[in-house]
């Protein structure tokens, strides 16, 4: 769990589950913190954090028959994260994916009945991955300047709907087996070893664009998607599970074609790595011309 001890926001907290963490600078003082999700293999769990240890997991996984499973944070875990904050801003992984947001939403419900004087949001944020620095910085300016909390609410779920999402999946069998994926796709990319670039549709869910054979030929995929969709620059995450390399590699290619891009290169969580493989990558980005 990462924890900063707010001064300047007093009284706020930001929370966000372990699919999609914020990027939130050391000088941002603001209460920020992770709940975790849970990997279970065989009688193992593996807690969502920074202790988890991700390449243990995947083998673990891959050597079971049983394949894993994962739980998304309890209302309690939610409530526990929240305290005693006057003023409460959560973010989930995209709802479609996960029953995080309404593990959530179920806390808040909790969370009001007890102290209706409460300031409480939830965010679907529709996407996965860590979120670019921009979002915690509209907030932290928001309240800097002492604006309501349903002004900085606005501003950040803009900022969360102007977010984009893109995937690039070493492996689609986890994603498979939990049913985010077609079943006979999934049979032809175990069988094949096919490899695949996704991005998040407009609800949430991972929408295929490009599959091919062998991971060599993942950044030139990745480049031709971010031209499809209309990327011009500014500031991208890439999380990376367990391939450092390969995203300071990509990283240098995004910057090569787009020169005004401030590229941050980050571990995937473990829920985000177990579902798309070793190898993989999320990258996301700020969009300020979506609608």
């Amino acid at each position: 769990m990462n924890k900063k001890d707010g001064k300047l926001s007093d009284g706020w907290k930001l929370v966000s589950d372990s699919g999609c963490s914020l990027l939130v600078p050391e000088k941002m003082d603001i209460d920020y913190s992770v709940v975790p999700f849970t990997i279970s293999v065989d009688d193992a769990d593996y807690i969502d954090g920074l202790d988890i240890n991700i390449e243990d997991m995947l083998d673990h996984i891959e050597n079971c028959r049983s394949g894993g499973r994962t739980s998304c944070p309890s209302p309690h875990a939610w409530l526990e994260a929240w305290g005693d904050a006057e003023n409460v801003i959560a973010f989930t992984l995209s709802a479609a994916l996960s029953g995080s947001y309404n593990s959530a939403i179920a806390a808040r419900h909790m969370a009001l009945e007890k102290n209706p004087g409460r300031n409480i949001c939830v965010i679907n944020t529709c996407g996965a991955g860590a979120l670019p620095e921009h979002l915690a910085q509209s907030i932290y300016d928001g309240i800097s300047d002492g604006d309501s909390f349903d002004m900085v609410v606005k501003t950040a779920e803009d900022v969360a709907r102007k977010t984009q999402v893109m995937f690039a999946l070493g492996s689609l069998d986890n994603l498979i087996k939990a049913g985010r994926l077609n079943k006979l796709v999934g049979y032809a990319a175990h069988r094949f070893s096919i490899s695949a670039i996704g991005v998040a549709s407009p609800g949430g869910r991972i929408e295929l664009r490009h599959k091919f054979r062998g991971l060599k030929k993942i950044y030139g995929k990745l480049i031709d998607t971010l031209r499809e969709v209309g990327f011009d620059g500014g500031e991208l995450v890439i999380s990376h599970c367990m391939n450092e390399e390969g995203a300071e590699k990509l990283g240098h290619l995004i910057k090569a074609e787009w020169l005004d891009t401030d590229v941050s290169v980050v571990p995937a969580s473990g829920l985000c790595s177990y579902y798309m493989g070793k190898g993989g990558m999320i990258v996301t980005y700020y969009d300020g011309n979506r609608a």
